[in-house]
């Protein structure tokens, strides 16, 4: 057990102190398979404002990573205007891939919280830090969670201990910087645009802790399951191929990212186009 999951039984008793509650969190917005929050830290000298999206998934249920796959909807936060606030970025652990025999997808099997960083962008017009969010949550089948999740400005803007550690948490549980013995050392198009190649040093992979490999894009992009990884002395060398793209967008501009997961460890990283 480890990660945010960990967290989670190791803080159980301290939660319940009164004194210790969570005072920079939104009540839960509940669904069948689950329910959502925003937990929302002081905001540092530069502007930004730390925070966190914790979903927590009922047994059998599942949710979306950023790039869904086949089928599924990833996770969508709106920042309200009036907050004087904006989000700047939502960040994802190492997902898993699913199929249900028809379609496959991108996500989790477990409960999770996303760090989110959110930005200064003026004074707020009112009391509350609000967020619109919407994600999907499947068993057999899928249900869409939208709700509008609220925080209190004035708490926001105090430390508490408990907040801070279960940001820890979840920092904790992302995929680390690349390393000499896991880092991409190419990555280039195939010919005619369908598919991504990519090589990569990576730790060895086990029977428990197998060879995972995911590509994302901005907006509009999707990419569906990587090829078996070919192993060239110390080196492996996959295909991704490019589900779809927006038809404006320029392969050679994407931003695109590349996450894996080999041997226990985990690794995300830009790529550069070759």
């Amino acid at each position: 057990m480890t990660g945010f999951r960990s967290f989670l039984v190791a803080f159980s008793l301290l939660a319940l102190a009164p004194a210790q509650a969570l005072a920079a969190t939104s009540p839960w917005a509940e669904t069948a398979g689950g329910r959502v929050r925003l937990i929302v830290l002081p905001e540092a000298a530069d502007g930004r404002v730390p925070a966190l999206l914790e979903i927590e998934l009922r047994d059998g249920w599942k949710t979306y990573w950023r790039d869904p796959g086949q089928s599924g909807i990833s996770p969508s936060i709106t920042i309200s205007p009036a907050s004087g606030l904006a989000l700047e970025q939502i960040r994802f652990p190492v997902p898993k891939r699913f199929s249900d025999g028809f379609t496959a997808y991108t996500g989790y099997d477990r409960s999770l919280a996303l760090p989110l960083t959110l930005r200064r962008q003026g004074p707020a017009a009112g009391e509350r830090i609000t967020a619109s969010v919407f994600l999907g949550v499947c068993e057999n089948i899928c249900i869409p969670l939208q709700a509008e999740l609220s925080v209190d400005g004035a708490k926001a803007a105090i430390e508490n201990p408990i907040e801070r550690a279960m940001a820890a948490a979840a920092e904790a549980a992302l995929p680390a910087a690349p390393s000499p013995e896991f880092i991409v050392t190419e990555a280039r198009w195939k010919a005619d645009g369908s598919a991504l190649s990519v090589t990569f040093t990576a730790p060895e992979p086990s029977a428990e802790k197998p060879l995972q490999v995911f590509v994302s894009g901005p907006e509009g992009f999707q990419f569906d399951a990587a090829s078996t990884p070919v192993r060239s002395g110390g080196s492996y060398r996959v295909d991704v191929p490019l589900r779809h793209k927006p038809k404006s967008a320029r392969l050679d501009e994407a931003a695109l990212v590349f996450t894996a997961e080999s041997g226990g460890r985990t690794m995300e990283m830009p790529l550069v186009i070759d």
